[in-house]
Parts: C-alpha cells; structure tokens; sequence
C-alpha cells in the first residue's frame, strides 16, 4: 500500500523535480488564481449592470470573439517567434487590461457596451499567451515530462478554483466592490508574468523555412485532420469546454429568479465546484499516459451531464451547491487528460498551432454564453440545463463510437518499430551492420516521445 502511494505520488509530480518548471508552475498559480476569480467576477458585474441572463452572456462574449477568430493566428505566431517573449507580452498586457477595467468601474466609468469592448481586448491578450505557453513547457522540460507537466498546469487551475471564487465573492461584497477585484486581479497576474521574466530565453521557433502565416495555418489544419487520435481529442476537449462552463452564464439568474438568494451566493457554488475539481484533479493528473485514461474521461464527461441534470431539478440553494461537485470534476477531469494527450501526440513544430485549437475552445464556450443567455430568458434556465444535460450524454455517446472505431483500426497495425531513430534495438542492429527491420509504426505508449522528440511518424 505505501509503495503504491509513493509511486502514485512520484508519478503525479514528476515534473516538479525540473527546477525550471516549478519557476513557471508557481507563476501559472498566481495568475490561474486571477483568472478564477475572474470567471466570478465577471459574471456579477455584468447582471448588475445588465440584469439579465443576455447582459452575462454578452460580456462572455467578449473574450469568447476575440479567442474564437484570433486563437488559430496565435498559434502559428507562437510556433514562428520566440515564445518567452510572447508570453510575456501576452500575459503583461492581460495584467494591464485587468487593472485598467477595475480603475474605470471605481471611477464608475462603466457601463455594458464598454464592458463588452474590455473583455474584447483581455481576449486578444488570451489569444498570444495560451499557445505558447503550452509549446514553452514543452521547450523546458522535454518528451518525457510533458504529459505530467501539462497535467500539472492543469492541476494548478484546479488548485485556484476552490479559493479563487470565494475570494471574489468576499470583495465584490465589500467596499472593494467590483473594481477593487478587477485591481487585484491585474496584480495577481503581474506575479506571474514575473516568474516568466526569470525563465531561461528557450522556446525559441524550429521552422527551417518560412511560409506565409495563412500556409502555416493550413499545414496546421490539415496536420490534425490526418490523425483521427488527435482529431477525436480535439472535438472531445471542444466540447468538454463549451458544455462545462454554460453554468457560469445561467447560474446569476438561476440563483435569483429560483432559488430566491443573491448572485454573489454563486461564489460558494464555484468555491464547491473548484475544490471537487481539485479532489479529483489530483487524483488523474498522472494518468494521461494510462490505459484508463480513455475510459475515464468518458466516465467523467457522463458525470458532467448527471451534474446538470441535477441542477436544472435543484429547487434549494444546497441542490444546487451539491451540483457543483458532480460538474467540478466532470469539467476539470476530461480537460486535463485530454490537454496533456493532445500534447503528447503532436510533433513539436506544431504544437503552437494544434494547441491554439484547444485555445478556440474557450473562445467558442464564451460566444455560445451568448446566444444561451437569450434562449434562457426566452425558455427558462432550468429548461436550458436539462437540455445541456442532454447534449453532454450524446457526445459521450458518439465519443465512445469515435474511439471504438480507432481502436479497431489501430489494432490491424504492426506495433513494433525497429529503427536506429525510434528504438534502440533498431540502433544496435545499424550499429552492427545489420540491415533494421521494416519501419513500423511505434508502440503507443512509445508514439508520444517520439513525437515530442521532432519525429514525423505516419498513421
């Protein structure tokens, strides 16, 4: 039992023996912090000055614009120019926009329209900072520690979201008010761009030729369109993201027109929501590379849709609350799995671009917030939730499908690959003068590292 423990332990935080990237997990806790509370913040700002389900969805819609077009453009910079530097700039330009939305609301300067147009801005710094920070980890710590420290990455949001809300709730109910939060905000993120200022100048672009932006793009559409894996794990992660945070626009007015409590009450809500994620998070964050990993992502995902369920009955505010530890884990489990699997399954010269994609998740989670927010005030929110309820089932369903199907044709394919370049057998064969073996395809749990390592392999 203790020797089980201890390897679970040393599998889950591997990557926290490389010094470099306990530098950058420390700063990615600060400014996930931030940006939890942000998702509280936001969400009560925009019903006070809006006072409806559309006034929420609008502002969401904001950073969702600027993700959903400029996310795929981010990408190929990232995977063009140095990445330390974008991120810095990414992130030291979010932490400028946090401050300067809080100074306007102090100065009482705001009202929905510019509140649109700020989160509009914040998200064009999301754009530049999200893909290469995934392709800098990757450039720090190397193929064998990438699972685990995207894993890790995702852990640290994980560890902000159960404090992270109440600690907004408990300013947007003090004096601080909304604006004081925003402030406080852009400091948190400011630390975080300080830890990224320290970090050695890696990252640096691996294109040996230069095409046009537009050509970039392209190869990176058509490079995830070849590989059904990877195109099962970013339509999985899609909709794992839009489907997992369409509470964030429904809750506000969930909580007031039903259950009869406070907006700011959602604070609690995300307070239960963040520490069932980090329960669990800990638990998955090194199962990526497992056999089980599949598996537990669609149990995860039917969790999520259970969770909704759930809250689109809750008739108390304790049901509701209770929800929350279904749809914590249900949201956070399958994103972390799936992030570091779409990682460890691209080749590191597009890896800017394949995460942008993730990166459009977001984008497409916030403008859906949207049109959702018009339907609800249309059709009610408890009729909306059952309805996402719904949707979440089908996609387990047609998910188990997708992967049945790869799993059936990469069964039919040779599992061994002798080479000098992808298995040392294949080496000490060449080393002795010996013809190697036909190239085949790696093993899969060898396929990831040497991925990582820059090696084109064929599905």
């Amino acid at each position: 039992m203790r020797r089980s423990i201890q390897g679970w332990r040393a599998n889950t935080f591997l990557a926290l023996e490389h010094p470099q990237f306990r530098i950058l997990f420390a700063g990615t806790l600060f400014a996930t912090l931030a940006y939890m509370m942000m998702f509280v913040a936001q969400s009560v700002v925009s019903y006070d000055l809006g006072g409806s389900n559309s006034a929420v969805g609008l502002v969401a819609m904001g950073t969702g614009i600027s993700m959903l077009i400029g996310s795929p453009w981010g990408g190929v910079i990232a995977d063009r120019v140095n990445r330390k530097h974008l991120i810095v700039w990414g992130q030291g330009s979010g932490a400028v926009m946090l401050a300067l939305t809080g100074v306007l609301l102090l100065l009482d300067l705001v009202n929905l329209p510019l509140m649109f147009i700020l989160t509009l801005i914040l998200g064009a710094t999301f754009v530049f900072m999200g893909p290469a920070r995934n392709a800098f980890t990757a450039d720090i710590v190397g193929p064998r520690l990438i699972g685990n420290a995207v894993a890790l990455n995702q852990l640290a949001h994980s560890w902000g979201m159960p404090v992270a809300p109440m600690i907004a709730a408990l300013l947007l109910e003090s004096a601080a008010g909304g604006g004081g939060t925003y402030v406080v905000m852009g400091v948190l993120v400011s630390i975080g761009v300080l830890s990224m200022a320290v970090m050695p100048n890696k990252g640096k672009p691996q294109q040996s030729e230069r095409r046009s932006p537009l050509s970039d793009l392209l190869d990176g559409v058509r490079y995830v369109t070849q590989r059904p894996q990877l195109r099962l794990m970013l339509l999985l992660f899609m909709a794992t993201v839009v489907i997992g945070f369409m509470f964030r626009v429904l809750t506000p007015a969930l909580l007031e027109q039903h259950l009869d409590r406070e907006s700011t009450d959602m604070g609690l809500m995300m307070t239960v929501n963040g520490v069932a994620s980090a329960v669990l998070a800990i638990g998955v964050a090194g199962l990526a590379t497992s056999r089980w990993s599949w598996p537990l992502i669609f149990i995860l995902m039917g969790v999520m849709g259970l969770g909704y369920l759930v809250m689109s009955q809750a008739q108390t505010y304790g049901v509701a609350v209770a929800s929350m530890m279904l749809l914590g884990p249900g949201l956070q489990g399958p994103t972390l799995l799936l992030q570091a699997k779409i990682v460890m399954n691209t080749e590191s010269n597009y890896l800017g671009r394949v995460t942008a994609f993730t990166m459009m998740s977001w984008g497409i989670s916030s403008v859906s917030g949207g049109p959702a927010g018009v339907v609800a005030d249309l059709l009610g929110e408890r009729e909306i939730l059952a309805g996402v309820a719904l949707l979440t089932f089908v996609f387990v369903g047609l998910g188990i499908l997708g992967w049945l199907a790869i799993r059936k044709h990469e069964a039919t394919l040779p599992q061994i690959r002798l080479t000098p370049d992808t298995d040392i057998r294949g080496a000490q064969l060449a080393a002795n003068g010996d013809a190697p073996a036909p190239a085949m395809p790696p093993p899969p749990m060898l396929r990831p590292v040497a991925l990582m390592s820059g090696q084109k392999l064929r599905n």
